[in-house]
């Protein structure tokens, strides 16, 4: 077998730093250990497209990939924005901590000048006249409105507010031609994020798609490349066994086979209907009444239609009419 060597100049290795895939693979570690992108990931960064949408299993990088990506064009770009839209706060936190924790890592002759350094935002100025600052800003799931940059919009599908969220965001990239990116663990056939990966209720002709399950990550699979090609056309148990390692077999044998497969394989094999919680108490109505020299509020019960109000403690059929807000979701296994 022949070894092809292929010489770089230094204006190739420039050129090739100047991009984020190249900034990031030739520039970034992570706990003194160099970042090495998985092929679904270098797919993402080549992608141009003004709205990215991500059918993804659990654990399988995004979130790290984001917080690069945000670092390096923070680097590259100057007056760069990107805002993380995340679950919750400590989700929001986090990716802050991987940008800061990568940029110390950085190079010293690559690093930009850090003047913001808080637990939700980081600001970097730029060497150039002017002084320009470029901005990483992560906030938990609420519409990131008054802002322009790059939007990353992260387990999109687990947010109450999911369709405020996105409408919010969309106006974010208008003027400053960024990137707005949705990415999410599947959660039943519902919501925005549904909405768009599958394009079942209308078309979304501006977004590209794209669908990351368990066996295209080398965490999770024995052999990829093959798993490509193969894992598709077997079932769910087959593929485990065939390509799966211990830890992604562990999560198998640990989950009922539904639930696996909307976590790990992006499978939507049931409905999720948010409702609010059922009310197992009848309403407490308040009559006043006189004893002695005050007025007293007794609180009675509904007695049968068309009787008197009844006191005390009494039982009541729940009926599904009797709800308050607040709630969470109903899962219908196998509704379409």
């Amino acid at each position: 077998m022949t070894l092809s060597i292929v010489k770089r100049t230094e204006d190739d290795l420039t050129q090739w730093l100047a991009t984020e895939s190249g900034f990031i693979s030739g520039l970034c570690h992570y706990d003194s250990e160099p970042v090495v992108l998985e092929p679904y990931q270098q797919a993402l960064l080549d992608n141009r497209s003004r709205f990215r949408w991500v059918a993804k299993s659990r654990q399988v990088g995004f979130s790290f990939l984001f917080a690069l990506e945000a670092l390096a064009r923070c680097h590259l770009r100057d007056g760069h924005t990107a805002v993380f839209v995340s679950y919750n706060l400590s989700d929001a936190v986090e990716k802050v901590l991987i940008a800061r924790q990568v940029y110390e890592e950085l190079p010293l002759a690559y690093q930009k000048k850090l003047v913001t350094d808080a637990k939700t935002e980081l600001a970097f100025e730029s060497n150039a006249k002017g002084r320009r600052l470029s901005r990483i800003i992560s906030v938990p799931s609420k519409p990131p409105r008054g802002k322009r940059g790059d939007a990353y919009l992260d387990e999109l599908a687990h947010y109450i507010n999911d369709r405020e969220v996105y409408t919010g965001s969309t106006a974010l990239i208008l003027r400053s031609h960024g990137q707005l990116t949705g990415c999410s663990t599947p959660l039943g056939r519902r919501g925005i994020f549904w909405e768009i990966a599958s394009q079942e209720l209308r078309k979304y002709p501006h977004h590209t798609r794209q669908q990351v399950p368990w066996w295209l990550c080398r965490f999770f699979s024995l052999d990829v490349r093959r798993a490509a090609v193969e894992a598709p056309l077997m079932s769910t148990e087959e593929r485990v066994v065939r390509f799966g390692r211990p830890v992604l077999v562990e999560q198998f044998d640990s989950l009922p086979q539904e639930d696996f497969q909307q976590e790990f394989e992006c499978l939507l094999r049931r409905r999720v209907v948010l409702l609010p919680p059922v009310r197992t108490h009848s309403p407490v109505h308040h009559r006043r009444t006189t004893t002695g020299p005050g007025r007293l509020r007794c609180a009675c019960a509904p007695g049968a239609p068309g009787g008197r109000l009844r006191r005390g403690t009494h039982s009541r059929q729940v009926r599904a009419g009797r709800l308050r807000g607040g709630g969470g979701p109903l899962h219908l296994p196998h509704a379409a």
